[in-house]
């Protein structure tokens, strides 16, 4: 790996603008969520339909990333990034023209088409440019997009609700890009195009079926149950098409999206391990403002609020996690990430209906602090264990795994949720009758509110389960210390 200063300079450089640009496309992502009840209102749809909007942008980006190795060895690193931005940037103009929810929906498409290579692009520009022993501080930067930027996506949503209409939250991201664009265009050096090679449309076409049918399978399972028979066949075609495009790239010389790679234990168990925490993220960002908003009655800026101090803090602490990570290894950031997301996840799932906000602040930040001293060393942990000439591919993988981790356990979390919330209803409601209560519609309210606050409890609970699977799991990864170098 080059060491020099020059190198390390123009890293950087490459780093401070790509950092911005995919800043703002990874805060898409979750600048949304908060919006849902408005676009519900404004465009008369459904929650499940309302919902699409995070889940189709992480969906189109979970399709589009297998091929970002390849289009990676293929462009300049110039040339890609200014396409994505430029991509991105129409896609978010779109949608703050946007005059129905159709159109809404196709922007956030179009906005996915360009963020999705950002963040394969910003961990390989990191991987090339900086010497094994300074990745970690590096990727700790690299957090500060990775996890800070959808972090504070809901609480800077309802910031900007609170003075202006939706749109805003799409005519404040463009012009910013626009600039980026433009900033780039005229500061980036010119690199070389590196290698021919025409692109594999079966393998496309695979990832698309495999991936789209998976995810859809999923979040069609919130509204449907698990038993319909849209959500069997999407989750079937789905699980034989991602089966069928690992074959193929198993079977090519060059494959768009080497899967070799999981013949190395440590990338693997460090993947695995990765996943879990993207699913521990995305278990806490979506039940919380459930609670906040839907049973305690706030408002999306007043939530926000609530959960700003969790995310502030964990993107403080994110060069100093990556620092400690180049120091120490992996294993000390395990035993105290994983604890700290179990202890918040059992005061998570006691929420009740008079809950003090004060308790619910401390929990999120307890939770979201961990999920960030484990997630970015964990992901540099498993690109460490790679060649050189496999990281590209490595990145990829983490990237796509991190785009359909996120879909797959937001739809997931939103299912535990409304199905479990539906049971209590139930429940609650016969053991009311049972009592010989008067079933008013203030008595019918209540219970509706204690089933969706124990339907949210629920969810914590399965969230304990997959943070306890990350820490066992995390045991028999070996502490690589990055004073010793592994690959030349």
């Amino acid at each position: 790996m080059p060491s020099n200063d020059s190198t390390e300079k123009k890293g950087y450089g490459w780093l401070v603008i790509l950092m911005i640009g995919a800043f703002f496309t990874v805060l898409s992502t979750t600048l949304m969520s908060n919006v849902t009840p408005i676009v519900m209102t404004e465009f008369n749809v459904s929650a499940t339909a309302a919902q699409w909007l995070t889940t189709i942008y992480m969906l189109t980006a979970g399709i589009i990333i297998p091929t970002s190795a390849f289009l990676m060895s293929k462009y300049a690193t110039r040339t890609l990034f200014l396409t994505c931005i430029a991509v991105f940037t129409i896609g978010t103009m779109l949608g703050g023209f946007a005059p129905n929810f159709a159109v809404l929906l196709i922007a956030r498409v179009v906005q996915a088409l360009g963020a999705s290579l950002i963040m394969p692009l910003l961990m390989n520009i990191v991987f090339k440019a900086f010497p094994e022993e300074k990745r970690g501080k590096a990727m700790g930067l690299f957090g500060l997009v990775l996890i800070f930027a959808p972090a504070i996506g809901p609480t800077l949503a309802g910031f900007i609700l609170k003075i202006a209409s939706w749109p805003a939250l799409f005519h404040l991201v463009w012009p910013v890009t626009l600039i980026v664009f433009l900033f780039a265009y005229i500061k980036l050096e010119k690199d070389k195009e590196t290698q021919p090679g025409k692109i594999d449309i079966l393998s496309v076409i695979l990832s698309i079926i495999g991936f789209g049918g998976t995810i859809y399978g999923f979040s069609s399972a919130g509204k449907s149950g698990w038993g319909d028979s849209i959500v069997i066949t999407s989750l079937v075609i789905g699980i034989l098409g991602i089966a069928g495009f690992i074959v193929r790239q198993l079977r090519m010389k060059t494959p768009m999206l080497n899967f070799r790679i999981f013949s190395k234990g440590q990338f693997t168990l460090s993947i695995i391990v990765f996943c879990t925490i993207i699913f521990a993220m995305y278990s806490v960002m979506i039940p919380v403002p459930v609670y906040l908003q839907t049973v305690r009655g706030m408002s999306p800026l007043e939530s926000g609020l609530i959960m700003m101090p969790g995310s502030i803090l964990m993107g403080l602490l994110m060069p100093v996690n990556g620092t400690l990570y180049d120091k120490f290894g992996f294993k000390p950031l395990l035993w105290i990430g994983f604890p700290l997301m179990i202890i918040a996840s059992i005061m998570l799932s006691n929420f009740t209906l008079e809950t003090s906000f004060a308790f619910v602040c401390i929990a999120y930040i307890l939770r979201m602090v961990g999920v960030g001293i484990v997630q970015v060393p964990m992901q540099t942990n498993a690109l460490n264990a790679l060649s050189e000439n496999e990281v590209t591919h490595g990145s990829a993988m983490a990237s796509m795994l991190q785009q359909v981790a996120g879909a797959i356990s937001t739809s997931l979390i939103v299912s535990i949720i409304s199905s479990r919330a539906a049971s209590h209803g139930k429940t609650f409601m016969a053991t009311a009758m049972q009592e010989g209560k008067v079933i008013t519609e203030s008595m019918k309210g209540k219970i509706s509110l204690e089933a969706m606050v124990a339907g949210n409890n629920d969810a914590f609970l399965m969230s304990i389960v997959v943070a306890l699977t990350g820490l066992i799991i995390g045991l028999f990864i070996k502490n690589h210390k990055v004073g010793r170098k592994s690959h030349h």
